[in-house]
């Protein structure tokens, strides 16, 4: 592939910025760049249109808004004087560029990007106004180079409007022909299968019959395969277009990009580029998230198709930080056991897969009792509970210390499972299992969501079945592992370099130990915290002591086995009796900015979830993003330090004002829960955006894995503010 991504992602790290000064011209080996206003004056309050235009050099391109399979757009960040507002890139109609497999779009030879200035209504005429704009963009032929400007633009200040210079009229007039016009009626898209299918109706007239091909242009990234082909058909007088849905299939609401038309009218044909908003309902195949978008997942009542949700939540699950150095460990144990105990290597697959899928059952059966009883609980509940997170701490803790060898139960590579047990092999298997079920419950997977979330509004028999589905999920890497010797083949052959391998994997468990403690940290008291690390040193101790006893005799045995009963007693008792002493937690929840002072996570834009303020919020049309969280909910924190935290959706926040309101279900929280239900949701994360578009109402429910694009897709077209 002559452009490939690899030369991309080296290029962007390698090439240096391409211009030092600023000016409102300056050029570089392949790109002249000029910042130029339309209007040779500006007046109180007037909007000026200003161009950034670009000369590319032959045989090169730069990118469009949404730049295709690869590339980036061009940007433009202002520095302007106080009062002054700048409205975003209008962009003009794109070209397709095909460098196999790859569709890009953007422009070749010359690109005028178009922006809308506006002045203070009390600006008084005098000194000349400078505009100042760093613009950068990416410039690729064969490779790919980033570049940037810093452009300066004098503009007078005049008392009277001012009037189109006309040394550049011509270039503003030629760009304006480029804009797409708007489209003359309705269009409306579908998705069927596994294709994207835009149409436009009667309602479109004379036009349809000139219309010869079409291609489409979408403004999100992801919606389309853009290598794919673009099908027209007619159907009953109305004209279709059908592509192939791309990575992240569109969302309910519009699809919003450039029809590109070719006209037939006599023997001359027309290029007409067209500005959509189809409108699109939704379709009833699996989005990006494994839920089904068009009919939501309370609609979902097939248990097979619940139940194959829930394994293929399961096996994401694997992938996670919480579950993966476990399995790696019952991993190594395979490949170590499985030429010389074939069929025990079997037998504990399966051992391990009744651990799961029996510990996940129990999970499952306290669950729908204490729902029974009234209880608002849901997926990941036992970690709303400081003690429970305390004693996990404990248990990983022991783990890892097991894995670095301070301590050995059992011997050689017995998996980590034989440090929680003393049997024989067997009964560590199973008790692997339980932890594998025990440490995934933080995490949250693709398809899980609709799964559990209907799980608990189904009969008690059916609940259990996806809960059990959801432990087959978990269990199958390592059950096949344990059946299928080619799988085995492909992993390397047992030698010392496993137990390094061991004691490497110990870091991953210590990671997520840390990671609990921080999960306490914020449901608990000091006094809760300090009592954790307290008991966290005492079970070093007691594996240091119980390791000791084996190479110890007569009362000098007697007197480390003594001392490792008594530190793991003293590590239970000191939680229990911190949470009879300080029940009410110290820290305020993550909304309560004022009780908590400094906030390292930025949480003082995050409101907590109030439903009656959310009512109030979407019928005024304000947009709104709620976002269900947990502090042990990873995917959680990767989405909050991800696309939360990038910059440009903290722009679209800022610019389009939307209210963000937390539901932190960190502890206990029944109207969260029962939020979290009224989505058809057991757990988090869950994120609901009110976009407060004029006539729309119905909240968005966005991926649970998140990007910056998709949550600045979901507020696109939401008013300004």
């Amino acid at each position: 592939m002559r452009k490939s991504i690899l030369a991309l992602l080296g290029l962007l790290l390698l090439s240096p910025a391409a211009f030092p000064l600023a000016g409102n011209t300056i050029a570089s080996d392949n790109v002249k760049a000029r910042l130029v206003s339309e209007l040779s004056s500006l007046g109180a309050g007037q909007t000026a249109w200003v161009a950034l235009e670009l000369d590319i050099r032959d045989g090169w391109h730069t990118y469009w808004r949404n730049p295709g399979d690869s590339g980036e757009a061009t940007k433009l960040t202002w520095q302007l004087p106080v009062g002054f507002a700048a409205g975003d890139i209008v962009w003009t109609t794109p070209h397709r560029f095909e460098v196999a497999p790859l569709v890009n779009y953007g422009y070749a030879k010359h690109a005028v990007h178009l922006v809308p200035i506006t002045a203070p209504k009390d600006l008084k005429a005098g000194a000349p106004i400078d505009l100042m704009a760093k613009a950068s963009w990416l410039v690729c032929s064969d490779v790919c180079i980033p570049e940037s400007a810093d452009l300066k633009l004098q503009i007078p200040a005049s008392a009277q409007p001012g009037s189109v210079d006309p040394k550049d009229a011509a270039l503003f007039s030629e760009a304006r022909s480029e804009l797409p016009s708007a489209e003359p009626a309705a269009t409306s898209a579908r998705i069927q299968g596994d294709q994207l299918i835009i149409s436009l109706g009667k309602e479109w007239g004379a036009t349809l019959s000139q219309i010869k091909s079409l291609a489409f242009f979408p403004y999100d990234e992801g919606g389309i395969e853009y290598a794919a082909p673009q099908t027209l058909t007619r159907s009953n007088g109305a004209v279709q277009l059908s592509m192939k849905v791309g990575y992240q299939p569109p969302q309910p609401g519009t699809i919003r990009g450039v029809l590109v038309a070719t006209e037939q009218d006599g023997n001359e044909a027309t290029v007409v580029p067209i500005e959509i908003a189809a409108s699109f309902a939704g379709a009833g195949t699996l989005a990006k998230d494994g839920s089904a978008k068009a009919i939501g997942a309370q609609a979902v009542h097939s248990l097979p198709v619940l139940m194959l949700f829930a394994i293929l939540g399961g096996l994401i699950l694997n992938l996670m930080p919480c579950v993966f150095p476990v399995l790696s460990i019952k991993a190594l144990n395979v490949v170590e056991q499985a030429k010389t105990h074939p069929a025990a290597v079997r037998t504990k697959g399966l051992v391990f897969a009744a651990g799961v899928i029996a510990s996940m059952l129990c999970l499952a059966a306290i669950m729908l009792v204490l729902r029974a009883g009234g209880e608002q609980i849901g997926w990941g509940f036992q970690l709303q509970s400081p003690l429970f997170v305390t004693f996990l701490v404990y248990l990983l803790l022991a783990v890892g210390l097991n894995l670095s060898g301070v301590f050995e139960v059992g011997g050689g590579l017995a998996g980590v499972g034989d440090g929680l047990t003393q049997g024989d092999g067997y009964s560590s298997a199973f008790f692997t299992g339980v932890l594998a079920t025990v440490v995934a419950t933080p995490c949250s997977a693709p398809f899980m969501a609709p799964a559990l979330g209907a799980a608990l509004t189904q009969p008690a028999p059916n609940a259990l079945c996806i809960f059990a589905a959801l432990g087959v999920g978990i269990a199958l890497p390592y059950v096949l592992l344990s059946f299928a010797p080619w799988m085995r083949r492909m992993l390397p052959k047992p030698g010392a370099w496993m137990d390094t391998l061991k004691q490497l994997f110990a870091f991953p468990v210590y990671a997520t130990a840390a990671w609990f403690l921080w999960v306490l940290a914020e449901q608990t008291s000091p006094l809760g915290l300090g009592a954790a690390l307290a008991g966290a040193i005492l079970v070093g101790l007691a594996a240091w002591s119980y390791q000791k006893s084996h190479f110890s005799v007569g009362g000098g045995k007697a007197a480390v086995l003594a001392t490792a009963v008594i530190a793991v007693a003293v590590a239970l008792f000191l939680p229990l009796r911190v949470a009879q002493v300080a029940a009410a937690p110290a820290v305020a929840p993550r909304g309560d900015v004022a009780a908590r002072g400094d906030d390292p996570r930025g949480d003082d834009q995050w409101q907590p979830y109030d439903a009656a303020r959310l009512t109030e919020l979407t019928a005024a049309g304000k947009p709104l993003l709620v976002n269900f969280t947990a502090s042990w909910c990873l995917t959680c924190l990767v989405n909050e330090r991800n696309a939360f935290a990038d910059s440009a959706v903290q722009e679209i926040f800022r610019s389009k004002k939307v209210t963000l309101m937390r539901g932190d279900w960190t502890k206990r929280d029944p109207a969260i829960t029962k939020a979290l239900a009224e989505f058809g949701r057991a757990g988090v994360p869950l994120y609901v955006v009110y976009n407060g578009k004029p006539g729309s109402t119905d909240p968005l429910v966005l991926p649970q894995i998140l990007t910056a694009g998709v949550v600045q897709n979901a507020f696109a077209d939401a008013p300004g503010q």
